[in-house]
C-alpha cells in the first residue's frame, strides 16, 4: 500500500545550511537542519523555536541548531504508525502544554488488536516533558496506516485532529470501489476530522453532539487520510488535504458536519471503476482542487497539505504552499478572492523535496517543510530572504517612514480568542502611495509586524490585496483601508498627513504578555513601503493580561 505519513525534522531558527531542494528561480529552498531520525511533525514555541516530534516516539527542541529531547514516550513505529503530530497552546508561556499524536498497543504492536491512535498532552518544563494525560484515544488503526496524526489549534481555540480510515478495504480498484467501513459511519472516530477542546472534552456546538450513537467528537466525515491541514488565518476556514486512493488526490475546504464522500467517491469520481463519474452524490462536499495520478496534470499520488505563506513570501504573501510525497515537489497555489477556491494552476516552486511531509508557517512569515526522505527541515521563502538568530524577513527597497505612535494596547487571556491589538498614529508625515504604484497595497499586499525582543515575540500577520480598497477615488491618493472577516488583522486605516490604525483579534495573534515586552515595535508595510513606529515611554503593565502604551516618539531605524 502507498505510505501517506511523513518524515519529519527539527529546526529553530538556526545558521541556514547550503541549498537543500531544488527551487525554481526567484525562490529558496534551504536545510535548517539535518541527520534527523525519521521526523514527522513540526510546531513553533511562543518563543521562535521549534518542537519536532520523531516517528520512534521523541519529542526534541531545537535551540540555535541544537536538538534537545525533551521526552521520548511509547510508541508502536510500523507501518504508518509512531508519534505523528503535534500541537502548542496558545498560552504555553504560561501552562506548558504541548499536544502529541500518537499509536499504542497495550500488547504487541504487530498485532491490530489492542492497537490504537490517541492524543496525548505533555507538559514542558525546561529541558523535560512529564505528566502525560491522554485526552482522546480508540481511533482505529487495523492495517497499521492510514493513520492521519495532524493536529492544528483553530482560530476557536480548539483542537482539531486528523484520523485515517485505518486503511481496511481499499487499494482494490478504482473510484467507488473501496470497502471501508469506518469513514461514513459516525460511531467510529476514523476517517474524520476531530474537534475538542484543550482539556479534551467535547465542545457543545460540535455537529453530532446530539445524534444518538454518534462519536461527539466528530467535525466532519467521510475522509481517507486527512493527513495534514491547516487554517487560513485571513478567513478561519480549514483547508484539508485528503491523500486518495489508486486514481486522484484532492484538497477541500472545511465545513462542520460535512461529509467529504469516501469510500464510495475518490475526490470528485464515483464508480463504476472501469468508468468514473464526478461524484454528486446527495449533499456531500466536493473538493476546490484534485490532480490525477497519470497525465500531464499529474502533481504525484500522495498529496501532503498545506500551510499559507508569510512576509517571506512578498507580493505572494496569504498564497498556499503544499507539497506531494511521492514525486517530492512542492507548490504554490493562489486562492481566489473569497479565499475559498484556487484561482489557476498551481505553480511548481521546488523538487527534491525529500519526500515532504508537514509543511508549517515559521515566526519569520516563511514556510517550514519536512523533508522526510532527506531527515531534515527545510525552509521555503520568495529569494532576498535575509536571516537573523531570531527572525527571518525579507528585505524591503525603499526603506521605511518613521513615525511617532499615539498608541498601543495588547492584551491576552487565559481564552487566547480574547486576545486583541490596536494601533493608532495620527502623525501628520504619514505619506501614502498613489494607485497602482509598488506601493500599493490593493495590487502588491501588505503586512502588520509586531515584535519584543524583551516579550521574545516577533510575527508578521499578512493583509493581502484582496482585503485592501481606496479610500474615496483612487486617483486623489487620499490612502487605503483593509477588512478582513476573521483576521487576526481584522483592519487597518492608511491616510495620507492624518491616521494610521490597526486592529486585530483572536488566537492568530502570537504573542505573550506573562512578562512585560516593553519597548514593542510595530511595522505596517505596503508593497515596499514601511511605516515604523516603536512603543516605550508612558507604558501600562499588568502580566498576562494588558500592555498598553502611549505618545511614542519617532525611533531609530526601522527594526531589521
Amino acid at each position: 500500500m502507498r505510505l501517506s505519513s511523513a518524515c519529519f525534522v527539527i529546526l529553530l531558527l538556526a545558521p541556514f545550511a547550503a541549498r537543500a531542494g531544488t527551487p525554481v528561480a526567484g525562490f529558496d529552498d534551504t536545510s535548517v537542519i539535518a541527520s534527523l531520525n525519521q521526523p514527522t511533525a513540526i510546531a513553533f514555541l511562543p518563543d521562535g523555536r521549534m518542537l519536532v516530534t520523531q516517528k520512534g516516539g521523541a519529542l526534541l527542541r531545537v535551540d540555535s541548531g541544537v536538538a534537545t529531547t525533551l521526552t521520548t514516550i511509547p510508541v508502536c513505529s510500523g507501518s504508518e504508525m509512531g508519534l505523528l503530530g503535534v500541537a502548542v497552546d496558545p498560552a504555553f508561556a504560561t501552562n506548558g502544554f504541548v499536544y502529541l499524536y500518537r499509536t499504542l498497543n497495550t500488547g504487541s504492536c504487530t498485532s491490530s488488536t489492542g492497537r490504537f491512535n490517541q492524543v496525548v498532552r505533555v507538559t514542558v518544563s525546561g529541558n523535560t516533558a512529564g505528566s502525560l494525560t491522554v485526552l482522546l484515544t480508540g481511533i482505529q488503526t487495523d492495517n497499521g496506516n492510514h493513520d492521519g496524526g495532524v493536529l492544528r489549534i483553530g482560530p476557536d481555540g480548539k483542537l482539531y485532529i486528523g484520523a485515517g480510515d485505518s486503511g481496511v478495504g481499499d487499494n482494490v480498484g478504482g473510484p467507488g470501489s473501496s470497502t471501508n467501513p469506518y469513514a461514513q459511519s459516525l460511531s467510529s472516530l476514523n476517517g474524520k476530522v476531530l474537534r475538542i477542546n484543550l482539556d479534551g472534552s467535547i465542545p457543545a456546538d460540535n455537529p453530532f453532539v446530539s445524534t444518538a450513537g454518534a462519536q461527539g467528537a466528530i467535525w466532519a466525515y467521510g475522509f481517507r487520510n486527512p493527513f495534514r491541514f491547516s487554517f487560513d488565518d485571513m478567513t478561519g476556514t480549514l483547508w484539508i488535504a485528503d491523500v486518495g486512493d489508486l486514481t486522484v488526490e484532492e484538497i477541500d475546504l472545511g465545513v462542520a458536519g460535512g461529509n467529504y464522500s469516501w469510500p464510495r467517491c475518490e475526490g470528485d469520481l464515483q464508480g463504476p471503476p472501469s468508468s468514473p463519474q464526478p461524484c454528486v452524490y446527495g449533499t456531500d462536499v466536493a473538493p476546490i482542487f484534485t490532480y490525477p495520478h497519470s497525465g500531464g496534470s499529474s502533481l504525484g499520488t500522495c498529496v501532503i497539505g498545506g500551510a499559507f505563506g508569510g512576509a517571506a513570501f512578498g507580493a505572494m504573501a496569504g498564497d498556499y504552499v503544499f507539497g506531494d510525497c511521492t514525486s517530492s515537489d512542492v507548490y504554490l497555489a493562489m486562492p481566489n478572492g473569497t479565499r475559498d477556491d484556487i484561482a489557476g494552476t498551481p505553480t511548481l516552486i521546488s523538487s527534491s523535496a525529500g519526500t515532504p511531509s508537514d509543511f508549517v508557517p515559521g515566526p519569520d512569515g516563511a514556510i517550514y517543510y519536512t523533508a522526510e526522505g532527506a531527515g531534515e527541515v527545510r525552509r521555503l521563502a520568495v529569494t532576498g530572504a535575509v536571516t537573523t538568530t531570531t527572525t527571518t524577513t525579507t528585505t524591503l527597497p525603499g526603506g521605511g517612514a518613521l513615525l511617532s505612535g499615539r498608541s498601543l494596547k495588547l492584551t491576552d487571556n487565559v481564552d487566547p480568542t480574547r486576545r486583541s491589538l490596536k494601533t493608532i498614529s495620527t502623525d501628520a508625515t504619514i505619506d501614502v502611495a498613489s494607485a497602482g504604484s509598488t506601493d500599493d497595497p490593493t495590487l502588491h499586499d501588505g503586512s502588520l509586524r509586531v515584535r519584543s525582543s524583551t516579550g521574545s515575540f516577533d510575527s508578521t500577520y499578512p493583509l493581502p490585496a484582496a482585503g485592501w480598497s481606496y479610500i474615496g477615488d483612487p486617483a486623489a491618493a487620499k490612502g487605503y483601508r483593509f477588512k478582513s472577516t476573521s483576521g487576526p488583522i481584522t483592519k487597518a486605516l492608511l491616510k495620507g498627513g492624518r491616521r494610521l490604525k490597526v486592529s486585530g483579534k483572536g488566537s492568530g495573534l502570537l504573542y505573550s504578555l506573562a512578562t512585560n515586552p516593553n519597548p514593542v515595535d510595530v511595522v505596517l508595510t505596503t508593497g515596499t513601503k514601511q511605516f515604523c513606529m516603536s512603543f516605550g515611554g508612558t507604558v501600562t503593565f499588568t502580566a498576562g493580561r494588558r500592555y498598553s502604551a502611549k505618545n511614542s516618539s519617532m525611533p531609530g531605524p526601522c527594526p531589521p
